[in-house]
C-alpha cells in the first residue's frame, strides 16, 4: 500500500511552494484550503530573488520569463521596476528584486496540485498508521505528516500550539485601493513614476506607500498606505481589535490626513481625505511571532511542522514574509526528497535561528522604514 500523501495546510505562498515541488519530485501531496474557491488576490508584492530563484528549477521557467509574466505592470511590458531612490532607506532594491501580482503568482503555483477547497482543518490526532486530519465532525483523512501553513491566523498553531501568540507591534498602519482609467493615470501618475511601481514619501515618522497592483486594459489599480508609530495616547492604535474590525475607520484618520501639508503629487491626490472616505480602506496590525525552538521541535517529533506565517510571522510592512514563506516550502520539500519524512526536527533545528533572525530584522526593518533610532522591545 502507499504511504498516505503529505498533507499541507493552507494554499498560500508556503503551501503552494511546497506543493508544488513536492509534485516536481513526484511525491504525492495533498492542500486542504478552507476557502471555497481560489482567493483573487490583486495587489503587489515585493519579490526577492534569494526566494523566487531556487523555484525557478521546479517551474521550468528562466529569471527573465518568471519576471516578464508576474510583473504587476506586465500588461505594460513592465517588469515591476524598483528604484532605492524612491524607497525608504531600510528597503531592499538588490538587482533582480521586483513588484510581483500575488494573484498571478499563486495561479501559477496551483498548476497541476491536488487542491481541495472549502476543507477546514479542526484538528489532528495520531493513528497506528500515522495522522488522522478531522476536518468535520463526520470526515476526516489520514496523512503521513501534517504541515500547517495557513498563514498568520493558523488554525494548525492554533489547535496544536496555542502558546505561540501573536504580538502586535505599535504602529497604526491604514491600507487602502483605488482605480484609474488609464487616462487618469497618464496624467496624473505617469510623469512621476516612470517605469516605477512602488514609491514612497516620509513627512517625520508617517510613511507614505503608492504602489502599483495591477494594469489592464482598461484601468489601472493602486495600492496606497499610511503608517506611522502608535503615540502614547492614541485613538487609531487598536492592537486588541477583532479581525472583523479591519473596517471600521475612525474619523481621527482622516483628520490626520487633512492635517498632511505640502505633499507633491501624485502623493497630493491618492492621500486627499475626500477621496480616501470613498475608497475601501482596512486598519492593519503590524503582527510578528515566533514559536518556541522547544514547542516547534516537539510538533516536528508527532509529524507536524508549521512553516511561514503559520510559525515566524512578519508585519505586513518591513517583514518579507511573502519570501520567506516561498523559501520555507522550497527547502522542507528538498530535505524531504534527501531525507523522508521520518526526522522533521532536523529541519526545525537547522532552520529556527534563521527564523528568529527573519523576524528581528523584520521588526527593525519597519522602525527604521519610519525614521526611528531604536527598535522596541
Amino acid at each position: 500500500m502507499p504511504p498516505n500523501p503529505i498533507t499541507i495546510v493552507g494554499a498560500g505562498l508556503a503551501g503552494l511552494t511546497l506543493g508544488r515541488c513536492l509534485k516536481q519530485h513526484g511525491i504525492a501531496a495533498v492542500v486542504l484550503e478552507k476557502l471555497s474557491a481560489p482567493p483573487s488576490h490583486n495587489y503587489g508584492l515585493t519579490l526577492h530573488p534569494w526566494a523566487f530563484q531556487p523555484l525557478l528549477k521546479i517551474l521550468q521557467m528562466d529569471h527573465g520569463h518568471f519576471q516578464e509574466r508576474l510583473a504587476v505592470d506586465s500588461m505594460q511590458q513592465g517588469i515591476g521596476e524598483m528604484f532605492a531612490g524612491a524607497m525608504a532607506p531600510a528597503v531592499s532594491t538588490n538587482p533582480g528584486t521586483f513588484r510581483c501580482h500575488r494573484g498571478r503568482l499563486e495561479k501559477l503555483l496551483q498548476e497541476g496540485q491536488d487542491i481541495r477547497w472549502g476543507h477546514t482543518f479542526q484538528h489532528v490526532t495520531a493513528s497506528s498508521q500515522g495522522l488522522v486530519v478531522q476536518l468535520t465532525p463526520t470526515k476526516s483523512l489520514e496523512a503521513e505528516i501534517l504541515i500547517g501553513t495557513d498563514g498568520v491566523h493558523s488554525q494548525v498553531r492554533k489547535s496544536l500550539a496555542p502558546n505561540i501568540r501573536l504580538k502586535v507591534l505599535p504602529f497604526v498602519v491604514f491600507n487602502g485601493k483605488r482605480q484609474f482609467t488609464k487616462t487618469e493615470y497618464q496624467e496624473m501618475f505617469e510623469s512621476k513614476l516612470g517605469t516605477r511601481t512602488i514609491i514612497h514619501d516620509r513627512h517625520d515618522d508617517i510613511l507614505l506607500e503608492i504602489s502599483i497592483n495591477e494594469y489592464t486594459s482598461n484601468h489601472v489599480e493602486i495600492s496606497y498606505t499610511y503608517s506611522r508609530p502608535a503615540r502614547e495616547i492614541d485613538a487609531l492604535h487598536k492592537p486588541d481589535r477583532a479581525t472583523s474590525g479591519a473596517t471600521d475607520i475612525p474619523d481621527e484618520f482622516y483628520n490626520e490626513l487633512e492635517d498632511l501639508k505640502d505633499l507633491q503629487q501624485p502623493f497630493n491626490d491618492v492621500f486627499d481625505a475626500a477621496k480616501v472616505r470613498k475608497d475601501r480602506v482596512l486598519h492593519w496590525l503590524m503582527r510578528s511571532s515566533l514559536g518556541g525552538s522547544a514547542e516547534v521541535d516537539h510538533l516536528a517529533k508527532q509529524g507536524v511542522l508549521l512553516i511561514g506565517d503559520a510559525v515566524h510571522a512578519m508585519p505586513i510592512l518591513g517583514g518579507e514574509g511573502a519570501n520567506n514563506a516561498m523559501k520555507d516550502g522550497v527547502d522542507l520539500a528538498q530535505h524531504i526528497v534527501d531525507h523522508g519524512t521520518g526526522n522533521l526536527q532536523d529541519f526545525t533545528n537547522a532552520r529556527y535561528q534563521r527564523w528568529k533572525d527573519g523576524v528581528e530584522e523584520s521588526e527593525k526593518r519597519l522602525v527604521e522604514m519610519h525614521g526611528l533610532a531604536k527598535a522596541f522591545s
